[in-house]
């Protein structure tokens, strides 16, 4: 019901006019644990991630802006695909992003991300075997919103 209130809502400013892109909750289940040294993974991972209700396929050109709590100042994105092991480094963003006073990191997709079941943010010294900082801390996902680059 809620999805089709937005929808409803979401049409009629379009229709007016006044939005050119649109901008759409990620919708599963957020794990993650907040407090540092109880993170899931440890100091060295410092991982939290949302399990999507059902595998979606992401574009090229989209944008994911990632809301977090905690105290990283750098995080890796992952967007890991339908039937891949979380232990393994596939589908990772191939850069460091740099967390924002605000707490909202943006991800561009620079390449469409086909039957992607889990999205995830790393901040540890050590996330698969990349290098962060040896200062870094806890990052936490607290929402997550698709949309298209404008």
């Amino acid at each position: 019901m809620k999805n089709i209130f937005l929808a409803i809502i979401f049409t009629s400013i379009t229709l007016m006019g006044c939005v050119s892109a649109y901008a759409v909750p990620l919708e599963g289940k957020i794990i993650g644990a907040s407090g540092g040294v109880n993170s899931l993974g440890g100091i060295l991972w410092y991982s939290s991630y949302m399990n999507l209700d059902t595998p979606r396929n992401f574009l090229k050109g989209e944008q994911l802006k990632i809301t977090l709590r905690g105290k990283a100042r750098w995080v890796y994105v992952r967007l890991l695909p339908e039937g891949a092991k979380a232990t393994i480094p596939i589908g990772i963003i191939d850069k460091r992003i740099h967390v924002p006073q605000n707490k909202v990191v943006t991800v561009r997709l620079e390449s469409p991300r086909p039957n992607i079941r889990q999205v995830s943010v790393h901040s540890g010294r050590q996330a698969f075997g990349r290098g962060i900082s040896l200062f870094n801390d806890n990052a936490d996902i607290v929402s997550i919103d698709v949309s298209m680059e404008k």
